[in-house]
């Protein structure tokens, strides 16, 4: 079965406001930090090493509160800067994290692929975290790919790259995204598929999904699974079942939890369900066992089969969005 790229990928897209962008400001440029010490609301935050990410008419399925929060800040979400890092300041903020904080997830409110330039700073902060024996958990779309020497940089110092991949990809970067996968995992990395899941009515899209996950069990990944949530103005909504439900927290989204929860691969759940020492030994599934442990875990998000039961069902890590901030100094 072949992924194939979406027929109106533009549906996507309706919903996203029309604003004049000469009116925009270029991001502003902020001080990397970690953790609540420099602003940030959780502890297992740091500050994305660019600020900013994709334009607001090509914002992730059309939905993406970053983009409105900055708008609404007088930025433009996709006149991308990188961000300061000064070492010193980054390991006070690290010195000031709680005892225990044993990870830090880059990539909240961006993506650390947009250049070569911020995966090379990315590794460097790698290199300095490992040293106080914290691990990075990266979230990307890999837009563009590293070379090769700072993959190894990244794989040494154990940090885990969860690569967002979903049917209403294009094939190029289907393919773009599990060549890296297997790239980086063959290097000894902590490569991990992360699923952006929906029940889709459009066949084209049910047959990317099943392809998406078949590779998942085929190929022996650990998986992660983030259910999609669409404004229900989104034209896209017409390709969805229709028994999906209002979000509990964002009650104008329109998702259907998780679709996965029966597929043993799919045991990590998204990040602000994993306690402090989460720890993840091996992206291998099959090297699951007594001896590597996926410590850490808690709970996940709600499945179709609860929502259904109870559309309103709550979790922590559910209602564990925190607002959006610029950080000050």
């Amino acid at each position: 079965m072949k992924f194939q790229t979406f027929d109106n990928r533009d549906k996507m897209y309706k919903r996203v406001a029309l604003v004049n962008l000469t009116e925009l400001k270029d991001m502003p440029q902020m001080k990397i930090g970690c953790g609540k010490f420099c602003g940030l609301p959780f502890d297992c935050l740091m500050t994305d090493v660019m600020s900013g990410c994709l334009a607001s008419n090509k914002v992730c399925y059309g939905n993406c509160t970053a983009a409105e929060f900055w708008k609404k800040k007088g930025y433009d979400f996709g006149k991308r800067v990188l961000n300061k890092f000064d070492k010193e300041f980054f390991i006070k903020c690290v010195k000031n994290l709680p005892n225990g904080q044993l990870w830090l997830r880059q990539g909240w409110i961006s993506d650390c692929s947009f250049s070569q330039e911020s995966w090379k700073l990315i590794a460097e902060i790698s290199s300095l975290l490992n040293s106080f024996k914290i691990r990075l958990l990266i979230i990307t779309k890999i837009h563009y790919t590293p070379k090769k020497s700072t993959l190894v940089e990244l794989a040494k110092n154990n940090v885990e790259i969860r690569v967002s991949l979903s049917a209403l990809d294009t094939e190029k970067e289907y393919k773009n995204r599990l060549k890296f996968l297997n790239m980086y995992r063959d290097l000894g990395g902590l490569s991990i598929p992360y699923i952006m899941s929906s029940k889709y009515k459009n066949e084209e899209l049910n047959k990317n999904q099943l392809v998406l996950v078949n590779y998942v069990i085929e190929n022996d990944f650990i998986a992660g699974e983030h259910p999609l949530r669409f404004d229900k103005g989104n034209e896209i909504i017409k390709d969805l079942e229709e028994c999906g439900f209002s979000h509990t927290k964002f009650p104008n989204q329109y998702w259907f939890g998780r679709l996965f929860y029966n597929i043993p691969n799919f045991i990590l759940p998204p990040p602000t369900h994993l306690k402090e020492n989460y720890f993840l030994p091996t992206c291998y599934f099959s090297h699951l066992d007594m001896e590597h442990k996926i410590v850490g875990l808690d709970g996940n998000l709600p499945t179709f089969e609860q929502l259904s039961k109870d559309s309103t069902q709550k979790t922590e890590g559910l209602m564990k969005h925190a607002e959006y901030v610029i950080q000050k100094y």
